[in-house]
């Protein structure tokens, strides 16, 4: 189902991870370093997994390249996307390694609607009676957001330095539909009026991968906050603090460990379609899907304080040349467990956890990494797969 995107993927026009957005990741990479010139490319998109269905789109990307500017001076990219299920995912981004002299400089602009977005209400135990049709209209309402992005980063100390800050600011507004006697229109919280929620971003990232879209050592810890309020531009007032931690571990030649640990905490007038965000470099949603826990329905667990795990044993089969390009394949077994708390209901024991088994193939090529995941799970015998470009973390 990946077939047109893994034409250009083995060909040369490889691809990669944009800026993370959620479940839709994947970009026009850029080519090897040049000094001079303007390299540009479109690809089709073909994709599925579980909680979005079929998608098909276009990617496209440009690089214009300049003397003392690595990997490229100014970077373009621009998607549209749309799924069977009534998805849409449509972006401009803009890239500037050294825009600003040391400071790089990211932009986005998006629009994302969804004729059925999930709602399961708040806690670690919301909805206990879904029996895992995801297309009930109980467990959804429409949802249509417009938004904008722009973020600095900069290693202080020096390019070689682990050390990263990075500041910005969001705006989006979050226009909501519920669905008549719906979970949403049944609980009504906080955010039901939908509006304008502004951000500002910041946060400080120690990096010492020894690769930032396939690493085999080393890890990449990570403090992030975000505010939003009136003079941010935000209907509500809240306030987020995320703890990360990916770790990688080499076992060998050929297999290596990798761990994540993410802890996103909300405070204050959180509007509900908060709830199942997460806050630094690389964003998340959950609990459930994807980019979280795989093998339980995307978001199915949402609220103010949020903890997760993901492990995975990832196994470097062999190398290879596929139309004439090297190619790595591997295998991967992964094991996730997450859970939420949030405030006025019910989260039962703190053991309580929420569990995703399952294993999936990774091809990669250069930055590119194409993954396809096969996971279960204990909520309602779940059984998911999905397929998307670059590692889950």
């Amino acid at each position: 189902m990946l077939l047109p995107a893994l034409v250009a993927f083995v060909t040369g026009a490889a691809i990669a991870p944009s800026l993370p957005v959620p479940e839709t990741k994947a970009v026009v990479a850029a080519p090897s370093t040049k000094y001079e010139g303007m390299d540009a490319i479109a690809i089709p998109l073909l994709s599925f997994n579980s909680d979005l269905g079929v998608g098909y789109g276009v990617v496209g990307g440009m690089y214009i390249y300049g003397e003392g500017h690595t990997p490229y001076q100014h970077g373009l990219a621009a998607q549209v996307f749309f799924t069977n299920r009534g998805i849409q995912n449509h972006y401009i981004r803009y890239d500037g390694p050294q825009l600003l002299g040391p400071v790089r400089v990211e932009a986005r602009f998006e629009y994302k609607r969804e004729f059925r977005s999930p709602f399961y209400g708040a806690g670690n135990h919301s909805s206990p009676e879904f029996t895992g049709d995801v297309n009930d209209a109980r467990y959804n309402y429409g949802k249509g957001s417009p938004s904008m992005f722009l973020r600095l980063r900069a290693r202080p100390l020096g390019e070689d330095h682990p050390l990263q800050v990075y500041g910005g600011y969001s705006w989006r507004y979050t226009q909501v539909s519920p669905f008549e006697q719906s979970m949403l229109a049944e609980l009504h919280p906080v955010g039901i009026e939908g509006g304008p929620t502004g951000q500002l971003l910041g946060g400080v990232l120690w990096d010492t991968r020894n690769s930032e879209t396939d690493p085999t050592s080393g890890g990449a810890e990570e403090i992030a906050i975000r505010v939003s309020g009136h003079p941010t531009g935000s209907r509500y007032q809240y306030a987020g603090l995320a703890l990360s931690e990916r770790r990688y571990f080499q076992l060998g030649s050929r297999f290596v460990f990798a761990q994540r640990v993410s802890v996103d905490m909300l405070f204050g007038e959180v509007p509900f379609f908060e709830w199942s965000t997460t806050g630094g470099v690389l964003f998340t949603e959950g609990l459930g899907g994807m980019s979280s826990l795989r093998g339980i329905e995307r978001n199915r667990f949402a609220g103010n304080f949020k903890v997760f795990s993901n492990s995975e044993l990832r196994f470097h089969a062999l190398e290879a040349r596929i139309f004439g390009q090297p190619m790595k394949l591997g295998l991967v077994a992964f094991m996730d467990l997450g859970r939420v708390w949030h405030p006025g209901v019910t989260d039962g024991p703190w053991h309580q956890w929420h569990p995703g088994l399952g294993g999936g193939l990774r091809m990669s090529r250069r930055a590119a990494v194409v993954r396809v995941d096969y996971a279960t799970s204990t909520e309602n015998g779940g059984q998911r797969l999905y397929m998307n470009f670059g590692h889950m973390f």
